[in-house]
């Protein structure tokens, strides 16, 4: 391996560490999961790693899986394969990810092509799966590899494997004081009545991800702030930040089912309204920007 690799491969934990908000206790659990997988130390006949990352929507799961994404392979689109396991409930479901006939390679062929053969691989929301689908998750991570109606077997030991699942979400407000490694315990213990103990079994790590505390989600929401305004800044209006301005996002943005996923969307939505109403009414594009009824508006 040579040295711009190993530099690389080390680049990863400080990489995550600058990014992931709230769940940093997930990073020593999964970084040299990955390391090794990069450094050639996996088993050669199973997929390079296998991450369970359970916890409520919007608190960093499927993030987290979209950063080692691009750390390790640059192009998120290509290389992370995505499959929503709310559509794959019922027998018939079977189909569409393998294929209906011998001439078809279904979803996972199609994305294992996009993807080149390398890459990872997100079974989002795996307790929606039916229980066949299970049954051939079950495979990919013992031995991987998948089979699909036409016949063929892909190789999936050049991909990282990554589960999501909200079992327990509910109960995580109930466990708020409680210990960490107490949450954990407990979440673990209805995964594996919910999965299988088997499936649970196969898994490199299990992480929990915890509700996001007030500073995660006013970080999170400058981020998304930023992002938009530095997008505005190419279109020729300078904005910044007033008083009140996260705290309004906050508002908009975080929900008790949906976590912070909405933040972005909340952002830029804000921004633009704050925009447009000034560009309609003649006034100033440009200045301060300032909660007023709810909204944003530009202070000159």
């Amino acid at each position: 391996m040579s040295t711009p690799d190993l530099a690389h491969i080390q680049g990863l934990r400080p990489f995550l560490e600058q990014r992931i908000i709230g769940q940093e206790h997930v990073i020593p659990k999964v970084v040299p999961i990955v390391q090794n997988g990069e450094l050639g130390l996996a088993d050669p006949k199973r997929p390079k790693g296998t991450f369970l990352f359970l916890g409520p929507t919007g608190v960093g799961k499927t993030e987290t899986t979209l950063l080692i994404t691009e750390y390790i392979f640059q192009d998120v689109q290509k290389h992370c394969i995505r499959l929503d396991m709310s559509e794959y409930q019922n027998q018939e479901s079977l189909g569409l990810l393998l294929g209906r006939d011998n001439s078809s390679r279904g979803n996972i062929g199609r994305f294992y092509d996009r993807a080149e053969g390398r890459g990872i691989i997100l079974f989002d929301e795996i307790e929606k799966a039916h229980p066949r689908v299970l049954d051939i998750f079950l495979q990919v991570l013992d031995a991987g590899r998948i089979t699909v109606a036409s016949g063929e077997t892909l190789n999936l030991c050049e991909f990282y494997i990554v589960a999501t699942s909200n079992i327990g979400a509910d109960a995580l407000m109930e466990l708020k004081n409680s210990p960490m490694s107490t949450v954990e315990r407990f979440i673990e213990d209805l995964a594996a009545a919910e999965l299988r103990p088997e499936v649970l079994a196969r898994f490199n790590v299990r992480c929990v991800f915890q509700k996001l505390g007030y500073s995660s989600q006013k970080q999170i929401a400058s981020i998304m702030l930023n992002k938009e305004l530095k997008l505005l800044k190419t279109k020729g209006y300078e904005l910044k930040p007033g008083p009140g301005v996260l705290e309004i996002l906050i508002a908009n943005g975080v929900e008790p089912r949906l976590g912070v996923r909405r933040m972005r969307a909340t952002a830029e939505n804000l921004c633009r309204h704050a925009v447009r109403e000034a560009l309609l009414a003649g006034r100033p594009t440009s200045g301060t920007l300032i909660p007023q009824n709810g909204e944003l508006v530009i202070h000159p």
